[in-house]
């Protein structure tokens, strides 16, 4: 076993080890919760390198200059206010998906005007087009943390996989049979990917063959998303027949379905710590499932209205929902599921929500044509994003939480520092 590059992650602090085993590459990530701003570094090097043998005495250096990174990033103030720096316009029909690189100087946007693009987030400037797909390209991603490779997925039932330097589309991924709604990169072995489609199944392609390696053909109606376990051995998909299923990638089957809605999945997400698994439905509810115990839902969170989206934090201990009855609501997970805050402001339905890498603020998109910056604690709005035409269906914070973009159905989207 060979390293080749160590890789950073902020939040919560750890370090991942790309690898080549055998010719094969692959990605085993070690968490840092001992991290503290005033820990020694040498102590904790020494201590990592006792239980991982891919660190040796030759990387101490560079582990300790990454930790060094680390500590100094647990020291900074958390950035709270956000400023307009640019806004990102050249397609000609709506936007669909918008996702940040590792580094965040980078950003992918996919759209109804059957393309994907690269943005240079500093300048602003349109660096490269995909083209290719013969419809909508509603699913776009990054392989991180390498993120050397873009994966699209689209309406005319097929998946590519790009080099986004060159923008030459390396492999198209044939097999669904109606539309691919969503796509990512497994997170061990990023040559493997998934994609879920309105066919009803998921699948699991090999991304520089082509091949296909499992198909999930279990639910009863359309797949809505698919996603990996950290360590990808595991996949979640959620389905619009009421259900949730787990499928081992190994047996190439299900190891467990999950049942207690009564309408349609909205999504379905891990914590960090892949042991818990949160769903939102119409049927006004989020629940969260303990996968040693999933014959029951361990809580039940309500709303008055359909519940659109679904978050964790970044350690899992705090749930975010967000519901077209336009408000969002924060969830302790460690105790008795209590609700933390509601967030009420908004004046349409909130369609997604998602925490700030550090966990203090929560970011919600609205069909109000806004985003809005909450405090996830008191539930106090520190700052509303305007600007848009249109829906806001999308937001998302950079890696390291210090930006933010917004996509909307105005054709633009919108980047925040």
């Amino acid at each position: 076993m060979r390293l080749i590059k160590i890789y950073l992650r902020y939040y919560p602090p750890g370090i991942a080890l790309n690898y080549q085993k055998k010719g094969i590459e692959g990605t085993k990530m070690i968490d840092l919760f001992d991290l503290t701003p005033s820990c020694d570094l040498q102590v904790l090097t020494k201590q990592i390198a006792s239980t991982e043998p891919l660190i040796t005495q030759e990387v101490f250096p560079q582990v300790t200059e990454i930790l060094e990174k680390l500590q100094k990033k647990l020291k900074e103030p958390v950035k709270t206010k956000f400023y307009l720096f640019k806004t990102l316009q050249t397609h000609i029909l709506p936007l669909t998906n918008v996702c940040f690189d590792k580094s965040g100087k980078k950003c992918i946007t996919g759209s109804y005007d059957r393309t994907c693009r690269i943005w240079n987030v500093e300048s602003g400037d349109e660096e490269k087009v995909l083209k290719g797909h013969e419809n909508v390209v509603f699913s776009v991603a990054y392989n991180y943390p390498r993120c050397d490779r873009i994966l699209t997925g689209s309406f005319d039932k097929t998946a590519k996989i790009w080099n986004p330097v060159s923008a030459n589309c390396i492999n198209t991924l044939w097999g669904h049979t109606a539309e691919i709604v969503g796509a990512e990169f497994n997170p061990h072995q990023c040559e493997l990917v998934a994609t879920c489609s309105m066919d009803n199944t998921a699948r699991v392609f090999h991304s520089e063959t082509g091949q296909e390696i499992n198909l999930f053909a279990d639910h009863s109606a359309e797949v809505i998303s698919a996603r990996f376990n950290k360590e990808g051995t595991l996949l979640l998909t959620a389905s619009f027949d009421e259900t949730a299923t787990v499928w081992d990638m190994r047996a190439k089957e299900h190891a467990i379905v999950i049942r207690g809605h009564e309408a349609e999945l909205s999504n379905a997400v891990w914590n960090f710590q892949c042991n818990l698994i949160a769903t939102s439905s119409l049927d006004r509810t989020a629940k969260i499932w303990d996968l040693r115990r999933h014959d029951e839902p361990q809580a039940t969170a309500t709303h008055k209205d359909e519940v659109l989206d679904v978050a964790f934090n970044c350690t899992g201990t705090r749930l975010a929902t967000g519901s077209a009855d336009c408000t969002a609501k924060v969830w302790d997970v460690t105790g008795n599921f209590e609700l933390v805050t509601i967030m009420a402001g908004h004046s349409d339905e909130v369609s997604k929500v998602t925490f700030s890498p550090p966990g203090g603020l929560l970011l919600t998109a609205s069909a109000d044509k806004t985003a809005r910056i909450w405090n996830s604690t008191t539930g106090t709005c520190t700052q509303t994003l305007s600007g848009h035409d249109g829906e806001v269906f999308s937001c998302s914070f950079n890696y390291s939480g210090d930006a933010i973009i917004t996509a909307s159905k105005d054709n633009t989207c919108k980047i925040w520092r």
